[in-house]
């Protein structure tokens, strides 16, 4: 069994990104037939989180430098805004310290959801594809969760 080690690199911002999210998002890339992947940013957060996160981020905006957010120029901080904060945080995510995607676009569709259009770099698109594959989430902190993939 393979061991993939992810993370969400160099932000000093409070990391939106839950490991069910990662779990999700993993889940969804591994039934893509290519690379290049559309996903509705709905069908990985989980129900209720946003907005958690909503009011998490608007209470401590002003109060704690991790929630500003300086590229949201927003207030309070919308929907819109905490997606964008969610592709901020996906590019700058890590399998074995080498990036997972080329490129990550927020796309509204027609339907009036947000997907996130993206494509993955090879080794992360290979790795979701490995149903046997243990993947392992390292949070700022240090700390390390092993995430649950339903296949």
């Amino acid at each position: 069994m393979n061991e993939y080690r992810l993370k969400i690199r160099g932000e000093i911002d409070f990391i939106i990104i839950s490991p069910k999210a990662l779990s999700s998002l993993i889940f969804q890339i591994q039934n893509s037939p290519e690379r290049e992947v559309a996903i509705n940013i709905e069908d990985i957060i989980p129900p209720g989180f946003t907005e958690y996160l909503l009011r998490v981020i608007n209470t401590n905006r002003f109060t704690n430098e991790r929630f500003r957010y300086h590229y949201i120029l927003e207030n309070p901080v919308t929907k819109k805004g905490l997606y964008e904060i969610l592709r901020q945080q996906l590019s700058n995510a890590d399998i074995e310290k080498s990036p997972c995607f080329q490129t990550i676009r927020l796309t509204d569709t027609f339907r009036g959801d947000v997907e996130l259009d993206m494509e993955c770099n090879e080794p992360f698109f290979w790795a979701c594809k490995d149903t046997t594959a243990k993947f392992v989430y390292t949070f700022p902190d240090g700390r390390e969760e092993t995430l649950v993939i339903e296949y």
